[in-house]
C-alpha cells in the first residue's frame, strides 16, 4: 500500500523535465509579445495634419507665382518632409498663403498643408521617410492677388 501512495504523489508531482518545458514556453510567450508590441509601435506612423484638398479652382487673377529652393527636408541623412519658398515672379515674398502636398501613402493619396511665413518659406513634416524618388503634387489656390499654381515634383529619399 505504501508503494501505491509513492507512485500516486509521483504522478501528481511535476517532473523537472515538465517545469522547465513550461518555463521556457512561458518565456518565449513573453518574448514575441514584447517584440510584436515593439515592432507595431515602431511601424505606427504617428498622428499628422492631413485635411482634404479643396475643390477650389486655381484663381488666375493677380500676379503670378513660383515655388522656389524646393527641397527635401533631412534629418541624419534620412528624408521627413520638404520645404521651399512661395515668391512673385519678381521675387517677392507671398505671405500667410496655403500651400497643399500630396503624395501616396498607404495606398492613398494624403495631403498636408503648410502656411507661408513673412519671407515666403512653408515647411512640411511627413509621418514617414522614404528612400528613392517621392512624387509629389504641390498646390497653392491663389486669390484675387495672386494667381494659383499646381507643379508636380519628385522628392528625394534617403541617402542625403
Amino acid at each position: 500500500m505504501a508503494s501505491n501512495d509513492e507512485a500516486e504523489l509521483r504522478r501528481k508531482r511535476p517532473s523537472v523535465k515538465g517545469i522547465v518545458a513550461l518555463l521556457i514556453l512561458v518565456i518565449l510567450v513573453s518574448m514575441s509579445a514584447w517584440a510584436l508590441v515593439t515592432i507595431s509601435n515602431i511601424s505606427q506612423i504617428p498622428p499628422s495634419t492631413f485635411v482634404n484638398l479643396p475643390t477650389t479652382p486655381l484663381s488666375n487673377h493677380g500676379q503670378t507665382v513660383l515655388l522656389v529652393s524646393i527641397s527635401t527636408i533631412s534629418q541624419k541623412g534620412v528624408a521627413v518632409g520638404v520645404k521651399g519658398y512661395l515668391d512673385t515672379t519678381s521675387g517677392q515674398p507671398v505671405a500667410g498663403s496655403k500651400i497643399y502636398v500630396q503624395y501616396y501613402l498607404n495606398g492613398a493619396y494624403q495631403t498636408q498643408v503648410s502656411t507661408t511665413g513673412q519671407d515666403g518659406y512653408f515647411e512640411i513634416h511627413f509621418p514617414m521617410n522614404w528612400t528613392g524618388s517621392l512624387p509629389v503634387t504641390f498646390t497653392y489656390f491663389g486669390d484675387d492677388q495672386y494667381q494659383g499654381l499646381r507643379l508636380n515634383s519628385s522628392l528625394p529619399g534617403e541617402g542625403l
